[in-house]
């Protein structure tokens, strides 16, 4: 068996960890997402969490809080 090397575990982790931060995000909002759009989000925030914070992710995040903004005004 191969083993994987701490930066893959790191990273595994860490996308773990932010989809149910996302699931359950939504749902506190109460907003309904496509398994594409967690997906998505997941790996913003996985990156995020794996490279810190930077213009790019501000970017990242400013879109995706303009989507969540969106979806949540279609409830």
């Amino acid at each position: 068996m191969n083993k994987m090397d701490e930066k893959t575990k790191q990273e595994i982790i860490s996308r773990q960890s932010q989809l149910k931060f996302v699931f359950d995000y939504t749902k506190q909002l109460g907003i309904n997402l496509t398994l594409k759009e967690v997906i998505g989000i997941t790996n913003v925030m996985s990156d995020y969490c794996m490279k810190g914070y930077s213009s790019e992710i501000a970017k990242r995040l400013d879109a995706i809080d303009k989507f969540i903004i969106e979806k949540f005004e279609e409830k």
